[in-house]
Parts: C-alpha cells; structure tokens; sequence
C-alpha cells in the first residue's frame, strides 16, 4: 500500500473530507526520502492550498510548501543551505524531505480554536502516526527538523505513542517568522535579523546532517 493509499484509507475510515479528490496534489510530502535531512510541518493551510490552486494552471505536487512568502522563505533557506539546487520554486533537485505530520488541511485560524482541547491534535497524530512511519521506515532520515513549537509537540506525542526516529531538532516555522510578530520582542513580522536567523537555522541543520 502507498502513502497515498494509507491516507486515502483514514479519509474514509474516520469519515473526513476527502482533499484528494479536490487537491489530488496535496499528498502531504515533497523531496528526497532517502535524504538524511526531513523537514516536518504541523499541516497544510487549506486557505493557501485554495489560493495556489486557483492560481496555478498546472496542478503538480510542486505547488506544496510553494504558496506564500512563508513557503518561499522556508525554500529559499533550504536552498542556500545546499539541500536544494535550480530555483526555490521550481521542481526537482531536493536533497532533504519535507512533510507534514499531520495530512489534513484546515483553515489556520479553525484549527487554532480546535486545538485549544489537546484531543483534539491528540487525536489527529494517533491515527496519523502510522503514516508518518511507514514514511520514516522507507526512507533514511537522519533527523527530523519540527517546524515550529507544534510541530514538535506532536512528534513528541506521537514518540509516546511508539513512533521511531533517529533524531529530533526544532526550529522556528517560517510562517511565524513571516507573518507573526515575535514573541518576547519588538521584531515585528518579516524581520530582516528574523529572516536570517531562520536562514542560519536551516543552514546549521545542513551542515550538522548533511554529510
């Protein structure tokens, strides 16, 4: 069975609104598995999967993480840090992973109000788990990179839950450094030291792993 049939497989076994069919695209991965470096994100914003879908005359899995400027950022840091060559935007040349924890878009601001419960998420990662393995077992990460604080807490979870990985890092995620202000600072949104701050996180992660 393929990743995508596992997700097509909890679309129907839990009742969800079936993305795929609308966004046969947003499969949830983009890159390299057998890359030493993934890149694990919390999950897609259904909003900006609407905007590039209705904006892009080929609908490829190139479209994901290629949507807004948080998505530019985290392409553009990728890219300089050597773990993609050709364009940021374009297609091909990964040397790492990208993916997503959790598979199911939601409008960001919903899902900030469903996660105030914690089973909420927590029930998210038990059935998703399983997927995010299969997914580590046929590659050969070396670390996993959460993107951002949730990130890492479900990954944490899902760990108790019995889920096997190398490693784990965090950075900060490239929406926050983009679109939110920082916490504890007067650095607003779009930051120049923000950005490269960002910029040096992925770079040191490169060359911690990327041997």
């Amino acid at each position: 069975m393929t990743i995508r049939d596992e997700i097509k497989e909890i679309i129907r076994n839990n009742h969800l609104d079936d993305w795929l069919a609308d966004y046969p695209w947003l499969i949830g991965y983009i890159g390299d598995p057998s890359a030493s470096i993934w890149f694990i994100g919390e999950n897609p914003s259904l909003s900006g999967v609407k905007a590039v879908d209705k904006r892009s005359p080929g609908r490829t899995e190139n479209l994901q993480w290629n949507s807004h400027d948080g998505d530019r950022l985290l392409r553009e840091a990728i890219t300089e840090a050597g773990l993609k060559s050709g364009p940021p935007e374009a297609e091909g040349g990964w040397r790492c992973y990208i993916t997503n924890a959790i598979k199911e878009p939601e409008i960001v601001a919903v899902r900030n109000e469903k996660k105030r419960d914690s089973q909420y998420w927590k029930a998210q990662a038990e059935r998703r788990f399983p997927v995010l393995q299969r997914q580590i077992d046929s590659g050969n990460p070396k670390v996993l990179v959460a993107l951002g604080g949730q990130a890492f807490k479900i990954i944490n979870y899902m760990r108790k839950l019995g889920l096997r990985y190398p490693r784990l890092e965090k950075i900060n995620h490239y929406s926050y450094v983009m679109f939110r202000p920082e916490a504890g600072s007067r650095r607003g949104p779009r930051h120049p030291d923000r950005i490269s701050e960002f910029k040096e996180s992925v770079l040191a992660i490169a060359q911690r792993y990327d041997a």
